[in-house]
């Protein structure tokens, strides 16, 4: 066990589901971990998500779930909301000074201005978290997961465990599927297809994945980062937007050293794709692939993967939205993808 429990901001991003979050969120506020806060990020949500999120914290909505039962008891959870500019003006002394004489049980809530997407608006998180809370380690948590218990004590005691371990992933389980996996911690990349490749991806958890395993790579549907890595590499890239932005991470965190590992006795439960729209993915899956393989693959594997990509899966996926679905928008999202990623720079 650990002898101190180093701090931890847990960063959740909100746009337009208010619902998955607050699931998330009870599900966090009854995790055994002592030393924690949770900051969750509002993306410009334009349904009726602040409020209710509100109501949540002044326990007037009841969530209900299946892998918990509710509890009243541990509200109100104390809620400080800022905004994307208010949190340029604050510091420590203050933050602390507002939080005084209150329980355990918070929320900041950041609200921001405008969508700016999964990695700048998880930066916005990161970077106050930086500033106001001195935190030991960073958690990027997706709102549409339920978390175990005892979670984030078993990713940190994987963390501590190497001092060049720089990111940790959780055992992900499918959340209508709640016995089988859809990753491992996260996966690798193959740099000549621009794929990356899920580990034990929709695998029945049989206990073959009771290892630990070194990858490439941790999902960012529950990422956990030393802050001192984050001090040396920097936050997530925001020219990312969605999609590729924890590869890309990762990446850059193992060519400064640090390793990409899986804690098998962390558990989460993931509502996997709710939050994307199809044409947006098209177009950032396909322009952040070439981003990723172009910064970190070796010469030859880039030039492969041109030849593959251009010269196949491009003109595949082409005929299949031109031909079979008659999709003329998603066309021009995946060509627009694909020349922005080879041409614009980020």
């Amino acid at each position: 066990m650990l002898k101190d429990y180093p701090r931890v901001s847990v960063i959740i991003l909100n746009w337009n589901g208010w619902k998955d979050t607050i699931e998330c969120l009870e599900s966090l506020y009854k995790i055994n971990y002592p030393n924690y806060d949770v900051l969750l990020v509002d993306n410009a949500s334009t349904d009726d998500s602040i409020v209710n999120i509100r109501d949540y914290c002044n326990g007037q909505i009841k969530v209900e779930s299946k892998f918990f039962n509710y509890e009243i008891e541990n509200k109100p959870i104390k809620l400080l909301e800022f905004t994307k500019n208010d949190i340029y003006n604050i510091n420590s002394e203050k933050y602390f000074d507002l939080i005084k004489n209150s329980s355990n049980k918070r929320l900041n809530l950041i609200k921001s201005h405008k969508n700016y997407g999964f990695a700048k608006g998880n930066n916005i998180g990161i970077e106050y978290a930086l500033k106001c809370l001195d935190p030991g380690y960073i958690l990027i948590l997706n709102n549409d997961t339920v978390v175990d218990p005892e979670f984030l004590l078993e990713m940190v005691l994987t963390a501590e465990s190497d001092e060049k371990i720089g990111f940790v992933g959780a055992k992900t389980y499918f959340y209508t599927r709640d016995e089988v996996l859809q990753a491992a911690g996260g996966g690798d990349v193959n740099f000549k297809q621009g794929i990356v490749n899920e580990i034990a991806s929709n695998t029945p958890d049989n206990g073959d994945y009771d290892i630990y395993i070194e990858m490439d790579y941790v999902g960012g549907a529950c990422l956990l980062c030393k802050g001192d890595v984050i001090n040396k590499i920097g936050c997530l890239d925001s020219n990312f937007f969605m999609y590729w932005e924890d590869v890309n991470w990762c990446l850059t965190g193992l060519k400064h050293g640090y390793k990409s590992v899986y804690s098998f006795k962390s558990k989460i439960w993931h509502k996997y794709g709710a939050s994307s729209t199809s044409d947006f993915k098209i177009y950032y899956l396909n322009r952040n692939r070439i981003y990723v393989t172009k910064e970190h693959a070796k010469r030859n594997e880039y030039y492969y993967f041109l030849i593959y990509f251009f010269g196949y899966r491009l003109w595949y996926e082409s005929l299949n939205y031109l031909i079979n679905q008659r999709d003329f928008k998603r066309f021009k999202c995946l060509i627009k993808g694909a020349y922005d990623g080879l041409i614009r720079p980020k």
